[in-house]
């Protein structure tokens, strides 16, 4: 099969149209940042500066900054602390995201534009209605994937679809921009996207080579269900061989072969049944707990309204009537809360705008 190859891409990149889209849209939701209001300031001025750096070529990214976290499991978080960096990525996303996207699986859920975690999900429990053929689940995920991922190889995925050599010059040094031959920055705009390219060839691998039409991937966490627990045993195998291979990649050991209607299927924040979705466990134990702390304490009124329609947002994708009865519909402490909380800010309770007051079109299945 021969790949199409893109030229001329560097001119759309740095026009200064698309630079100002690339600003509109790095901007959101950072306008309180100083350099942002920097850039503010006098956007045309500062957007030709940044065109000509990278008509010039003498445009490098900025050094990162670093920020543990643990959600759950440590990660190391990079942020770029100097804007226009973020400019760069999105004026680039603009050119390639429509050509990196048609070469994409369908079941590819992250980072796409109108997908996401919960059409993920949705697409598993459409799977599962298959009950023939999706008795077992090797579910998989990636050991440190993120910073595990080679500079070398993946350059030379990027020069598979694009040669535009200005182009490739400018993915290059922000694929090289963390040192070493490894590592693609968690919290940079672009690694999500080539994170997917990375592991592009790996998923039609599956679905074309092997013939696997019950795989979806969300990042380093897939799941491939089959009728036949000793073919799935034989993929494990294999995957495992393909991704050390050809990527310098490793499984993580808490991948698995499920039994799927012993077991459901823990994935994308929900527990998959046959006839019925619940969210994941550890999810409702936090949910659980901020309630309480909701309960107990004189917290700020945003906080409260956004804590709570957040859980809400999520518990309404799967079967959650009796959570979300117990401890919001029918608490009365909360509503009580809420209600002060909408008060105070001067708005409408947005249970009652979102669910017209008693009226909750949730799932009766317990969780």
């Amino acid at each position: 099969m021969i790949m199409k190859r893109y030229g001329n891409l560097f001119s759309q990149i740095i026009d200064i149209e698309n630079l100002k889209l690339a600003h509109k849209n790095a901007r959101k939701g950072k306008t309180h940042y100083t350099d942002v209001k920097m850039v503010d300031s006098d956007p045309d001025r500062f957007l030709w500066d940044l065109h000509n750096t990278l008509k010039n070529k003498t445009f490098r990214t900025s050094r990162y900054t670093t920020k543990q976290i643990y959600e759950p499991k440590p990660r190391i978080i990079y942020k770029l602390p100097y804007y226009p960096d973020r400019i760069v990525h999105h004026a680039i996303m603009n050119v390639l995201q429509p050509i990196w996207d048609k070469t994409f699986i369908y079941d590819l859920y992250s980072a796409i534009p109108g997908k996401g975690l919960h059409a993920g999900s949705y697409r598993l429990r459409q799977f599962m209605r298959d009950k023939e053929n999706t008795r077992y689940c090797l579910k998989f995920d990636i050991s440190k994937f993120y910073p595990s991922i080679n500079h070398d190889i993946l350059i030379g995925m990027l020069h598979k679809k694009v040669k535009c050599k200005d182009t490739l010059w400018l993915l290059e040094e922000i694929v090289r921009s963390p040192g070493g031959n490894e590592n693609v920055p968690i919290g940079n705009y672009l690694s999500q996207y080539f994170s997917n390219i990375y592991l592009s060839e790996f998923d039609h691998w599956i679905k074309e080579t092997r013939h696997l039409r019950y795989y979806i991937r969300y990042c380093d966490d897939g799941v491939i269900l089959h009728g036949d627990k000793s073919t799935l045993r034989k993929l494990y195998a294999d995957v495992d061989n393909y991704l050390s291979d050809k990527l310098k990649l490793t499984l993580n050991p808490k991948t698995k072969i499920i039994d799927v209607d012993k077991q459901g299927i823990d994935f994308l924040g929900y527990r998959c049944f046959r006839g019925h979705t619940l969210l994941r466990k550890q999810s409702a134990l936090k949910f659980k707990k901020r309630i309480k702390t909701i309960e107990a304490g004189s917290l700020d009124s945003s906080f409260v309204i956004n804590s709570i329609m957040s859980y809400i947002g999520w518990l309404s994708h799967c079967d959650s009537y009796n959570i979300l009865s117990k401890y919001v519909f029918e608490n009365g402490v909360v509503l009580s809360k809420l209600d002060g909380a909408s008060k105070n800010l001067e708005i409408k309770n947005p249970l009652v705008k979102k669910y017209g007051g008693n009226h909750v079109r949730i799932h009766k299945t317990s969780i």
